[in-house]
């Protein structure tokens, strides 16, 4: 999950839990519009255990570790389990519900690379094409590297990079990006000084913002969670000629008819959000933002809300 929800980092801990959980899901249909196997086991799966599953949650929520759950799995194209477990809204007192909607968190992450593999396939880019094709400003990007000096202090060093960032970096997390809330050093806490996360800025705004920032690392050398997939959701906006949510929508959510996915649903669909629980040493609400709540960032890392169901369409 992504360390950042509604543009803000924060623990996912005991987050309202939507697992969306998709196991080879092979036919174009709806999760709703599956057919029910007779049986866990006629696609493989086994009775008893689905039941630790269920026992598992239902403890879950008993012992305020999580508010509540939607399970969906599905195997070959039929459905073997779809429950829901505990609260939608804990203070509300709530039920969860089937078609509870989501903060995806970094769920997102997944939607908007396939986002740029349909452009891949388009033809507008290749996995090769270095980042600055797209975003100028990123062929002048420094690499922060920590040298050690004769004092034996160490002072940091910007190193042009030694190849360019890739679209393909990207994808990967290989970008040399960082996240700003995740551990701390000069470059990490630059990313939260720059504001990085704020979601009153553009997908184009932040991207200046990160060509501005030195790299962690040397593109294609390390492998670090990251704003790799933000990044690329601008890649996606500058080829396609489209904001994001707006590419979404045309080329994934509108022909699968996810109709309850995207960076926010309508005010009408308010009543279906669920709500984390309260947690911490002074019993407060994380700052994980409503269902229906609309932000100029479109984070391609974490920023669309979705359903179960909604997301098991997009996994086949």
């Amino acid at each position: 999950m992504a360390p950042h929800s509604g543009g803000k980092p924060m623990s996912m801990v005991r987050l309202v839990a939507a697992a969306a959980i998709a196991a080879s899901v092979a036919l174009p249909a709806a999760a709703q519009g599956l057919p029910k196997a007779q049986s866990p086991e006629e696609v493989g799966f086994v009775a008893t255990r689905l039941k630790r599953l269920n026992d598992r949650l239902e403890e879950g929520v008993k012992n305020n570790e999580l508010p509540g759950a939607v399970v969906l799995i599905a195997r070959n194209g039929k459905l073997v389990l779809f429950d829901s477990f505990g609260f939608r809204d804990k203070d509300a007192k709530a039920p969860m519900t089937n078609d509870a909607i989501f903060r995806l968190a970094s769920l997102t992450k997944p939607i908007v690379s396939v986002a740029a593999m349909i452009l891949v396939e388009d033809g507008r880019i290749t996995l090769a094409d270095p980042v600055s094709r797209y975003i100028p400003a990123f062929a002048e990007t420094k690499v922060a590297v920590e040298k050690k000096k004769d004092d034996g202090t160490v002072e940091i060093v910007l190193e042009p990079q030694e190849r360019p960032m890739t679209v393909q970096d990207l994808l990967r997390h290989t970008s040399g990006l960082t996240y700003g809330a995740l551990g701390g050093n000069p470059v990490k806490q630059a990313y939260l000084d720059m504001k990085v996360f704020d979601r009153a800025q553009t997908n184009a705004e932040m991207a200046d913002k990160l060509a501005k920032l030195p790299l962690l690392h040397q593109p294609g050398t390390v492998w670090e969670y990251s704003m790799s997939t933000d990044l690329l959701g601008r890649v996606i906006e500058v080829a396609s000629g489209l904001p994001l949510d707006k590419f979404i929508e045309e080329r994934i959510t509108k022909p699968l008819k996810m109709g309850d996915t995207g960076f926010e649903v309508g005010a009408d669909k308010k009543a279906r959000g669920a709500r984390p629980m309260k947690e911490g040493p002074r019993n407060e609400l994380p700052p994980i933002a409503d269902v229906t709540e609309k932000f100029a960032w479109r984070s391609g890392g974490g920023g669309m809300v979705s359903t179960a169901a909604d997301y098991a369409r997009f996994l086949q």
